[in-house]
């Protein structure tokens, strides 16, 4: 056991706490690697404190002559560490790592390395690691972070000690590795988000242009055309396809922003937690910063869009409300023109057969006593009342057999005309015979 000599160098894998099986596979061979004794429960443990962690809790722990290996709960996240107390130990494990003999890390969300060294040793610790850096300035040393290297899951630190690291410990238990953690998180949120974004804008550029062709080649072939008619009819329905799609980008990038604030927030507070952020920040939160101003803007983008599309729909409707309504005049028009023949018709009927019958009924030679200007009204004024009584009727059909004035009064009236007509009938059946003749 070395005499509380602080570690030169620190390990981390970060694993969901559902890879079980994975994270027990890992933490049987760091401790075999290590030469240090580790009992199967340990991950077992896991799962208990699992529904009870909040901060950082260390659940399980071993230690050797070189190496000290512990399994730490954040949330539902499991992180395996390794402190090396020489130089050797950590080489053999980081050789391992890069040539992929570990098991489980395919499956981790990433991990970290954290150097340690003294004075200046680190100029020549950061000359060979040969990546541009930020500086973290805290309580133990300065923190140096460097580049990530493409295709990479692994962070890679250089902590340079000052004289009395009694924080040490605490620091690389609690802090370091939920500072890290959140800005593998926010990386991950902001490549998928990113993505996400080039999707919805090639989306949103195909939308814009299915509108401006359906606005500018459809409507201005305004026709009665069936067809045509029918045209716009499914171009509404593609629109408010188009309008649902825009809708559910919107959410989506507004669930991006959200969730890339959120984080960056977080990794922000775990910094300030044990120090302070480089001047211009870290990279990692510019970038993803640049990244949250542009969904900004892409929201407005699609706030437009949207607005645009239900004009769209609108326009389109109404054209089709306008088509719809002139073609319906049309058709008025020539229902009405095919009332006023049938009226006529009926009339002409009505007229034929009414003054017929009435000269069978009576015979023809008192037919002739009637003026024949009397007929023609007594028989003009009966038939226009009969063919109006059956409009009524029509009507009263119509909602039912309900009664209505119009034909209540033309039925009296036209019953008024027909005993007029009776009248007339009777008295020319009095004159005499020689008037007849």
């Amino acid at each position: 056991m070395p005499a509380k000599e602080p570690p030169t160098a620190a390990r981390y894998f970060y694993f969901h706490v559902e890879n079980s099986e994975e994270i027990k596979r890992l933490w049987k061979t760091l401790g075999e690697r290590s030469g240090v004794e580790v009992k199967p429960e340990d991950t077992s443990k896991i799962v208990k404190e699992a529904f009870q962690s909040h901060g950082t809790t260390r659940i399980a722990g071993a230690r050797g002559r070189d190496v000290e290996l512990s399994i730490l709960l954040y949330r539902n996240i499991v992180i395996l560490s390794a402190f090396f107390y020489s130089s050797e130990g950590y080489r053999k494990l980081q050789e391992r790592v890069a040539q992929k003999e570990l098991p489980g890390t395919d499956v981790s969300i990433g991990g970290a390395t954290v150097r340690i060294v003294k004075g200046k040793e680190a100029a020549s610790e950061i000359k060979e690691v040969g990546r541009g850096y930020g500086q973290i300035e805290t309580a133990l040393g300065q923190l140096y972070q460097f580049e990530e290297e493409p295709g990479h899951k692994d962070h890679l630190y250089l902590l340079q000690l000052k004289a009395r690291p009694e924080e040490l410990e605490h620091f690389l238990t609690l802090h370091f590795p939920v500072f890290d953690f959140s800005i593998h998180k926010l990386h991950m949120e902001r490549d998928y988000f990113r993505n996400q974004r080039k999707w919805i804008v090639k989306e949103k550029a195909e939308i814009d242009k299915t509108i401006g062709d359906i606005l500018h080649k459809r409507i201005v072939g305004e026709t009665l055309n069936p067809q045509f008619i029918e045209a716009l009819e499914k171009e509404i329905d593609i629109l408010s396809t188009k309008y649902a799609i825009l809708v559910n980008d919107g959410h989506l990038i507004r669930k991006a922003r959200t969730v890339l604030e959120r984080d960056t927030l977080e990794v922000h507070r775990n910094l300030e937690g044990f120090g302070r952020s480089p001047e211009g920040g870290l990279s990692i939160l510019r970038e993803t910063e640049g990244l949250i101003k542009t969904l900004k803007e892409d929201e407005t983008s699609i706030s437009y869009a949207i607005k645009n599309t239900k004009t769209a729909i609108d326009t389109v409707r109404t054209n089709v409300d306008l088509l719809r309504s002139r073609e319906n005049i049309l058709l008025q028009e020539k229902g009405v023109s095919y009332q006023v023949a049938a009226a006529v018709l009926e009339f002409i009927i009505i007229f034929y057969y009414s003054i017929a019958s009435w000269e069978h009924l009576i015979g023809a030679h008192r037919m002739e006593l009637i003026p024949p200007t009397l007929r023609f009204i007594s028989i003009f004024l009966f038939t226009t009342l009969a063919v109006v009584l059956t409009h009524y009727v029509g009507e009263s059909y119509r909602e039912g057999w309900k009664l209505n004035n119009g034909m209540i009064i033309t039925g009296a009236l036209l019953l008024a005309a027909f005993i007029y007509i009776t009248y007339l009938s009777i008295q020319t059946g009095r004159l005499p015979v020689e008037v007849a003749h």
